[in-house]
């Protein structure tokens, strides 16, 4: 009798058992290795580097999520899914954001709940992107001419070089020993760019193994001053890096500037040689 009776006081107690619904707050699941990104004809390199996937479900932001993964999502049915490309800017791990500069992949997808479905978002360049430095035929290193070029007060110059390449058959060398201690380049180009905090992004492939460099812009004020600005300072690393390089503050903040260009600069410091280089560059803006 005592034994029906705690069994009689359990059902009271606990009326809302998940045995009555399995089903609820079971996940379905979406994974996502990487983004399949195309650059078109004149646009330059299609090796992007996208760390991340923004993903809207039905318009809701469900999280930011580093590729691979595989993300939990509490819904079922169709739903409209959005997947933004994010990357680092900067190449900082904590400014990761949409690249503003990128399409959104959009699908209408059935999810089914428990079930893990693999999803391929692809991406472009948005319609409208401008490329005043494009590294298709201009700064992949690959043509005939270079458009950067040694400032006074250089000990050497940037050589094209196939000695290590990020892609293609040449990149960009710069070379320091005892006799060239110090580099300082820019682009030949003077760019006309979009001020009120209008996007100003610089795409460019380095590889710096010991060596520091320096890259920022000098800007031609309607005085007819050119200030120096400095901007990163990219650390050395063993191996190649994609750096989206945000100049979108830099460009806004002198509202009477009148052009700029892109400057490098690199010290030889306590090393006996460093050498680095440089592939894809690219500036780009609505």
């Amino acid at each position: 009798m005592r034994y029906f009776y705690f069994l009689f006081l359990i059902l009271i107690l606990f009326p809302s058992c998940e045995v009555i619904n399995p089903d609820e707050d079971v996940p379905s699941n979406i994974n996502i290795s990487s983004f399949d990104f195309k650059a078109d004809v004149g646009q330059g390199s299609s090796l992007a580097q996208i760390t991340d996937s923004w993903v809207y479900v039905s318009g809701n932001l469900i999280g930011t999520f580093e590729m691979p993964t595989t993300i939990p999502v509490l819904s079922s049915g169709v739903q409209t899914v959005e997947i933004r490309p994010g990357v680092l800017l900067n190449g900082i791990a904590g400014t990761r954001t949409i690249n503003p500069f990128f399409t959104t992949f959009k699908i209408e997808h059935n999810f089914e709940v428990g079930k893990t479905e693999v999803i391929k978002p692809k991406s472009s360049y948005v319609d409208g992107t401008i490329f005043p430095w494009n590294n298709r035929g201009e700064e992949d290193f690959e043509e005939g001419g270079i458009s950067i070029d040694s400032v006074p007060g250089s000990s050497t110059k940037i050589f094209k070089s196939s000695e290590d390449v990020f892609e293609g058959q040449y990149s960009g060398e710069i070379f320091l020993d005892i006799q060239h201690k110090n580099y300082k380049g820019q682009s030949k180009k003077v760019f006309e760019l979009p001020k009120s905090g209008a996007y100003v992004v610089m795409e460019i492939n380095v590889k710096n193994t010991t060596a520091p460099l320096n890259i920022g812009m000098y800007v031609s004020l309607n005085t007819g001053q050119v200030k120096e600005v400095p901007h990163i300072t990219i650390n050395p690393t063993a191996d190649w890096k994609k750096l989206y390089i945000n100049f979108t503050e830099l460009v806004s903040y002198y509202s009477n500037a009148v052009g700029y260009r892109v400057f490098f600069k690199a010290d030889l410091g306590d090393n006996n040689t460093s050498t680095i280089y440089l592939d894809n560059i690219k500036i780009m803006h609505f």
